[in-house]
């Protein structure tokens, strides 16, 4: 729809005032040094200052180091990792994967992992079809996916109320193995769409252990194998940080005791953001938790325990490989901003590479993020 010259000349008034107002001092004091850059990334207008971004190639915030992985989706055994100075535990490791291995990752994602038993956001919601949301959108099917119907449950709605108040950011915060953990109910409201306007709506699913988001805690009754691919590219991950520190950490953590238990697949469009948080739900709080980039760009920050702390902020491209060990496990981190059209070539959908292209279509817009986590220490895992 077409604005008139009124509309536009007060949305450019709009603008100009909120460019004004987040230029003043004053309008932070209530900030965090998270939440300052934080929101500097999240600003459409101004647009945000990328000046402190850290790439990952040779400068003072990195230290390298030597990596060797083994691994047929991996382009060579011998690369060059970093070590984030400011961020005590944190590896970063530029892309590794061949285009051919980034291409079947994704595929994997979206065509298999997304489809029961795994969970996805929109499952609470919608009655999510045996054969999953890829297959229906390939097809081009205009049946809109049906509604589930709410129950009436008034004690699981005092539940989830209740549930709802967790965070799992406090330090005193312990994982509930016991307690009770209904599924989040149902809204009647949301809107009927066609399989490919909700595979735009897709925002996470969970592997492995069924993750139970209004207790910020694990469905440890539903596990389900990780696949195969998701397990062993984690583990050559592990294996290659293994002994790998600066200054006055290492990571003493051995592949041989790692053990992925469970992932979440993020899906982000250009406008999707993850707020600063702590990942404190697993038992097993030693392990490295592996985290791969897919499709477009994004800025990641990464700080320390408390939100007082100002962050590290790094663009992390399309295959670059991040992981948490030791002391950072506990660091504030998020995403807070997605880098429009920075899909490298080989991922678009004219990548001449059998079925990519309607694939590569749907990346065009979006950043996958696959993250991986040991939730039991390895002597108590049932």
């Amino acid at each position: 729809m077409e604005t008139s010259r009124r509309q536009q000349k007060i949305r450019q008034r709009q603008q100009k005032e909120a460019a004004e107002r987040k230029r003043k001092p004053e309008t932070y004091t209530n900030h965090t040094p998270f939440r300052h850059v934080e929101r500097n990334f999240k600003s459409r207008v101004p647009p945000p200052d990328f000046s402190e971004v850290i790439h990952l190639r040779p400068c003072d915030a990195l230290h390298p180091v030597s990596l060797s992985l083994d691994h047929p989706f991996f382009a060579g055994k011998q690369t060059t990792a970093y070590v984030v100075k400011s961020v005590p535990g944190l590896i970063v490791i530029p892309n590794p994967f061949t285009p051919a291995a980034e291409r079947e990752v994704v595929r994997a994602c979206l065509s298999e992992y997304s489809k029961a038993p795994n969970m996805s956001n929109l499952d609470t919601h919608y009655a999510m079809p045996d054969e999953g949301l890829w297959r229906l959108h390939q097809r081009q099917s205009q049946e809109c996916v049906p509604r589930k119907s709410k129950a009436q449950d008034t004690a699981s709605q005092q539940s989830q109320e209740q549930q709802r108040r967790v965070k799992a950011c406090d330090d005193a915060f312990r994982p509930d193995l016991n307690g009770p953990k209904p599924d989040p109910l149902p809204a009647e409201t949301v809107p009927l769409l066609t399989p490919t306007e909700l595979l735009y709506k897709l925002r996470w699913v969970t592997l492995g252990y069924q993750y139970h988001w209004p207790t910020k805690t694990y469905h440890f009754d539903r596990r389900f194998p990780v696949p195969r691919l998701v397990h062993s590219l984690s583990h050559a991950t592990v294996r290659a940080v293994e002994d790998i520190g600066y200054a006055d950490w290492k990571n003493t953590y051995k592949a041989d005791d790692y053990v992925p238990e469970a992932g979440v697949i993020n899906f982000y469009q250009y406008k999707d953001t993850l707020m600063g948080h702590v990942d404190r739900s697993e038992l097993n709080m030693e392990a490295p938790l592996v985290s791969m980039s897919f499709g477009n760009a994004c800025i990641y920050v990464i700080g320390g325990p408390t939100q007082d702390i100002k962050p590290a902020a790094l663009q992390l491209n399309s295959g670059d490989i991040v992981v948490m060990t030791g002391p950072c496990r506990r660091s504030f981190h998020g995403v807070p901003r997605i880098i429009e059209n920075s899909l490298p070539g080989y991922l678009q959908p004219t990548a001449d590479d059998g079925d990519w292209a309607p694939y590569g279509s749907f990346m065009q817009t979006t950043r996958i993020n696959l993250n991986i986590r040991q939730v039991f220490p390895k002597s108590s895992m049932p």
